[in-house]
């Protein structure tokens, strides 16, 4: 028996290109550098996603933040509203969001196979979660059992507490569990703590940390072939 963890965002579905999309949309320009964008994005989340989690402050305030702040350091000009009305244009692009043909392939997979558990244990806001759930229609493939959101737990990743969590909700030993994520500190550096087995999806091109994951791979295609040989693998 096996577990398969995913995160859901950049994992699951990739959303980059509508986080971009929506500054553009607001602003009325090309962002000239969308990786650099997306890495001072990624930045300023890890900032208040505790405050998030914990439901101190909305969704769409805490991406209006975090679009106002990323504007300013990459120098574009922008007003103050700005902030929420890009947060308020991501969610409209979000509510259209979609898994892949590829990536429901690798779910039929993985559910095919009676050896194998699937779970999910993603960050965020409880509410704003499970709505992506319901939208992506996961139930097809995920027991709502065995998803964790961090904002009904006291925890936020990459508290190891998430994955002892997990291990009690699947009934596996560490050794037998694989978390699937984007975010290495987030999702990947834990696993590794944790004696899971890891598939890092380097979007952006980091450099390797010295505790590498089992499989890294940069883009979609890449995480599919990898994710259809783990499914295929005794």
């Amino acid at each position: 028996m096996k577990g398969i963890v995913f995160d859901i965002d950049d994992t699951l579905y990739c959303r980059q290109d509508k986080l971009v999309k929506a500054a553009e949309t607001v602003l009325g320009v090309k962002i000239p550098d969308w990786r650099e964008f997306i890495r001072i994005y990624y930045e300023k989340s890890d900032v208040n996603m505790e405050a998030l989690e914990s439901g101190e402050v909305s969704t769409r305030d805490t991406n209006g933040w975090r679009y106002n702040e990323t504007f300013r350091l990459l120098g574009l000009p922008y007003k103050q509203s700005d902030g929420c009305l890009a947060a308020d244009a991501y969610l409209e692009l979000q509510s259209h969001m979609a898994l892949s043909e590829d990536m429901e392939k690798v779910l039929d997979a993985f559910a095919a196979d009676p050896e194998t558990k699937l779970s999910i244990l993603t960050a965020g806001e409880s509410k704003h979660q499970w709505h992506k759930v319901d939208m992506l229609g996961l139930d097809r493939w995920f027991d709502r059992a065995n998803i964790i959101v961090t904002g009904d737990t006291p925890y936020s990743k990459p508290d190891i507490e998430l994955l002892s969590m997990m291990e009690s909700r699947l009934g596996l030993i560490p050794s037998d569990i694989w978390m699937i994520g984007d975010n290495y500190d987030k999702d990947i550096a834990p696993a590794v703590k944790a004696g899971w087995h890891s598939v890092w999806i380097n979007r952006r091109g980091l450099p390797p940390p010295e505790r590498r994951s089992d499989i890294e791979v940069f883009t979609d295609d890449e995480l599919t072939e990898a994710l259809l040989k783990m499914s295929c693998a005794d």
